[in-house]
């Protein structure tokens, strides 16, 4: 028997900073699934934190709303905000 991830999974993700509210809205329709965070504004750096087993449905969300989000990944060091011009020069996450 596989056991499941007891820890969720954070992905974080540049989008177009006023659709930040929006995408806060899509994702509380599915209650329990994740919690989006803003790392930036300004920028429109989110942190989405997923729940075990909710990954491909959130995924899926995403992926659908990719467009109209300007959603790009932001799992790199160094990655231009595709919104604001600027430059992330690290993003880590913290240990627990």
């Amino acid at each position: 028997m596989l056991n499941p991830p007891v820890e969720c999974s954070v992905h974080k993700y540049f989008i177009n900073p006023s659709q930040i509210h929006f995408l806060r809205f899509i994702i509380e329709a599915y209650p329990g699934m994740a919690v989006v965070s803003t790392v930036d504004s300004r920028l429109g750096l989110v942190s989405i934190a997923v729940a075990p087993g909710c990954e491909s449905d959130i995924l899926q969300i995403l992926e659908g709303e990719r467009n109209t989000l300007g959603l790009t990944e932001a799992d790199t060091e160094g990655i231009e905000s595709p919104h604001a011009g600027s430059t992330i020069r690290r993003l880590t996450a913290k240990a627990s």
